[in-house]
């Protein structure tokens, strides 16, 4: 019997290696939850994007009130339906401007209460000093035809979203 100290390794080979097979298997059955998994990712992705925009525009309409009162002076917000843009602007030059562009989504239309739906070039929301605005609701629709609206009443708070399909 031999003694020598590598002599019991080179008898008993020990493969510590995957074989082809096994890395396959485990290709195919990531490939297969990837498939399944995937359209719940899409999903949740185009739901963020409204999500994402109904939360900036509720900001963008308590900012406005915020800034009315803050300035003591009447501000408007004004939506682009053309291109997502919100701006908040005042007549009174001393203050400063604020844009924010909704990204992913588009504006379908703006409703201000007691007049028609606003589908298409700009609408404006007027925000007095005292932090009264007149109630509105922003229809936002995704590529898909999904859709929140975003109710935003006397106070500059958002009452209510509704979320569907069209």
């Amino acid at each position: 019997m031999n003694k020598e100290p590598g002599a019991l390794c080179s008898r008993f080979h020990i493969s510590s290696a995957f074989t082809l097979i096994e890395v396959l298997l485990v290709v195919v059955i990531m490939g297969i939850i990837m498939t399944i998994a995937m359209p719940s990712f899409v999903r949740s992705i185009r739901g963020q994007r409204l999500s994402t925009a109904a939360r900036t525009l509720a900001t963008v309409a308590r900012y406005a009130r915020s800034m009315a009162v803050l300035k003591q002076n009447d501000l408007g917000l004004i939506f682009n339906l053309a291109n997502g843009q919100v701006d908040l602007v005042s007549s009174n030059m001393s203050l400063p401007s604020f844009s924010r562009e909704i990204h992913g989504v588009r504006l379908q239309d703006v409703t201000i209460e007691g007049a028609d739906p606003v589908t298409e070039g700009a609408c404006r929301v007027p925000f007095m000093h005292n932090g009264i605005c007149m109630p509105f609701a922003v229809t936002i629709v995704d590529n898909n035809g999904n859709y929140v609206i975003l109710k935003v009443d006397a106070l500059g708070s958002v009452k209510s979203k509704v979320f569907g399909t069209q």
